[in-house]
C-alpha cells in the first residue's frame, strides 16, 4: 500500500529478517510503499533516472548493496530503523557472542525458542502453509509444527515448488505425508520461469533476476488471513553457512566489473561507491572481528536485499513469516560462537522431533543426517533447469531484449564485453549452468526501462560520450597516417 508519511509520524522497522519498505521523498513529502510498483508511480516519468551503482551492484553479486534501488531517490529501509520526515535513522545491530555450547544444549534452547516463535506467528490464522522443500532448515520447522499442532486451532498445508522427480519435491511430500498435511505441488516450467522473469521487472522493478520468484504466484490463490511461513533463515542463522558456506570461511568479496560488462570509464566510481553501499550493513557494530562484519553483510546485503525482497512478494496474497527470526532466535544463536553454529545443532533437533526427519536424505547431496543414502538414483538434485529454458525456449524472447538499441542508449555497457557476453553464455550448451542469471539481469532492466520510462543518468553519459569521442579521434587519426 502506498501512502504519504503524516509530518509527526515515524516508521519503524523490525529488529531483523523482517519487511523493508519502499520510500521516497517527493518535493517536500515522504512517501512509503509495499511494492517498487506503488512508489514508481508517483515519481515523476521525468526525474526516474538510473542509478548506475546500484546496477553495477546487482551485477557483482546479484543483489544491491545497502539501501538504494535502479531508480535515483528511491529507497529500501534497513532492519532496525526509523524513518521520518528527517529521513532515516539506522540503530545498532543486534550484538554478537563468543559462547562457546554444546550441539545438545544449543539444540535444545534453539527449540524452545522456535516453539515460541511459530505459537506467536500462527495465531489468528485459520490456515498455515509451510514453504517446505528437501532441505534442513525447512524440515526443521516442520518438526516444530507438528510437536506444537496439538495446541494450534490451525490447519497446516505444505507447498513445495519443482520438477516431479526433483528431491526437494519427493522429499517434501515425504514429510508432508508423514504428517497427514496437504501437499501443495507447485510444477516449474518454461512457460513459469519467464512469467517470473517479468514479475521480477515489473513487480520487483528488477532490484532481484525474476528467476528467484520460483511458484509464489500460485498463493494469489490464498486468503488474505492465511499465513506462509518461510524457513529462509534458518541456514544462516542455526548453522552460520551462507549459500553452503560456513560463516567461519565467508569473506567480503572483492568488488569488481563482472565480465567487463560496465563501461570501464564508471567503474573506479562505481566500485568506490559499492564499498561505501556494502559498509552500512555494519554501522553501529562495536565488534571489530572479521566474521561479524560478514555475517552482518550477509544478512544485511544478500538476505535482506534479495530473499526477503523476493519472497515478499507473497504479501500481496496473505501474510508472510520468515522464520528463525524472532528477536529472541536471533540475539540466543548471535551470542554464540559461528565455531558452535554448524550442522550438529541441526541433527540434535531433528533427533529430538523427530527420528525419520533425522533419517530423511537430505537434498543437497542425496544423504541424511544419520547416514542414509537415497536409493534412487533417478531423483534430480535440482528442482528446475533454467539455464537449459533460458537457451532454448526463452532465447527468441531474451535476445530482442539484451540486444534492445534502448537498453544500449542508457550508456550503461562496455558493448564489446555485452555481446561477447551472450555468445560465450549460447556457447555453453543448453545443460551447463553458468551466465544465464547475469543474461536475466540485463534483459530485466530493458523490461524495467520500458515499463516504468526508466532514463539514462546524464552525467554518465556525458562521461561515456567523453570518452567514445577520445576513441574515435584516435582512430581517426591512425587511419590518417
Amino acid at each position: 500500500m502506498l501512502r504519504k508519511l503524516e509530518k509527526n509520524e515515524t516508521i519503524n522497522t523490525s529488529m531483523f529478517g523482517g519487511f523493508s519498505p519502499f520510500w521516497s521523498w517527493i518535493g517536500e513529502q515522504v512517501y512509503i510503499a509495499d511494492t517498487a510498483e506503488e512508489i514508481i508511480q508517483v515519481v515523476p516519468k521525468d526525474k526516474r533516472i538510473l542509478n548506475t551503482s546500484s546496477f553495477f551492484e546487482l551485477m557483482q553479486f546479484n543483489y544491491i548493496l545497502g539501501d538504494s534501488t535502479l531508480f535515483q531517490g528511491v529507497y529500501r529501509m534497513p532492519w532496525h530503523a526509523e524513518l521520518s520526515h528527517k529521513g532515516v535513522i539506522k540503530k545498532p545491530p543486534i550484538p554478537h557472542g563468543n559462547k562457546l555450547v554444546s550441539p545438545k544444549d544449543s539444540a535444545r534452547q534453539l527449540q524452545l525458542l522456535l516453539e515460541e516463535e511459530l505459537k506467536q506467528v500462527v495465531t489468528g490464522s485459520e490456515t498455515v502453509y509451510l514453504l517446505l522443500t528437501g532441505g534442513l532448515d525447512s524440515r526443521v520447522i516442520a518438526g516444530v509444527l507438528k510437536k506444537i499442532e496439538p495446541k494450534l486451532t490451525c490447519k497446516i498445508k505444505c507447498a513445495t515448488w519443482g520438477q516431479d522427480n526433483s528431491r526437494d519435491v519427493v522429499y517434501a511430500k515425504r514429510i508432508a505425508n508423514g504428517y497427514n498435511w496437504e501437499f501443495v505441488h507447485i510444477p516449474y516450467t518454461a512457460e513459469l520461469l519467464w512469467e517470473n522473469i517479468e514479475r521480477g521487472a515489473i513487480w520487483g522493478a528488477s532490484e532481484v533476476a525474476g528467476i528467484h520468484l520460483h511458484g509464489m504466484d500460485w498463493f494469489k490463490n490464498i486468503k488474505k488471513d492465511d499465513l506462509v511461513i518461510a524457513a529462509s533463515f534458518g541456514d544462516s542463522i542455526g548453522r552460520a553457512e551462507f549459500s553452503s558456506v560456513h560463516l567461519s570461511q565467508v569473506k567480503l568479496d572483492k568488488i569488481t566489473n563482472k565480465h567487463r560488462l560496465i563501461h570501464p570509464s564508471l567503474v573506479d566510481d562505481l566500485i568506490g561507491q559499492a564499498s561505501k553501499d556494502r559498509s552500512r550493513a555494519w554501522e553501529g557494530e562495536v565488534s571489530t572481528h572479521s566474521w561479524v562484519k560478514c555475517e552482518l553483510d550477509q544478512q544485511e546485503n544478500y538476505m535482506r536485499r534479495m530473499l526477503c525482497h523476493i519472497m515478499n512478494y507473497i504479501r500481496q496474497f496473505g501474510k508472510l513469516h520468515q522464520a528463525f527470526t524472532s528477536d529472541k532466535v536471533v540475539e540466543y544463536m548471535w551470542s554464540i560462537t559461528p565455531e558452535c553454529r554448524n550442522d550438529d545443532v541441526y541433527f540434535e533437533i531433528l533427533k529430538n522431533l523427530d527420528q525419520r526427519l533425522y533419517s530423511l536424505p537430505w537434498a543437497r547431496n542425496g544423504i541424511a543426517p544419520d547416514g542414509t543414502k537415497e536409493t534412487d538414483e533417478s531423483l534430480k538434485k535440482n528442482y528446475h533447469d533454467w539455464e537449459k529454458w533460458m537457451r532454448t525456449d526463452l532465447k527468441e524472447k531474451l535476445e530482442p531484449l539484451y540486444f534492445s538499441k534502448e537498453l544500449d542508449e542508457l550508456n550503461l555497457f562496455n558493448p564489446i564485453a555485452k555481446k561477447h557476453l551472450w555468445e560465450t553464455w549460447q556457447k555453453e550448451g543448453p545443460e551447463a549452468f553458468g551466465k544465464g542469471q547475469d543474461i536475466v539481469k540485463v534483459c530485466s532492466l530493458e523490461l524495467t526501462r520500458r515499463n516504468y520510462l526508466l532514463k539514462a543518468d546524464h552525467r554518465k553519459t556525458k562521461q561515456i560520450d567523453v570518452v567514445y569521442d577520445l576513441i574515435k579521434y584516435g582512430v581517426e587519426r591512425i587511419l590518417k597516417r
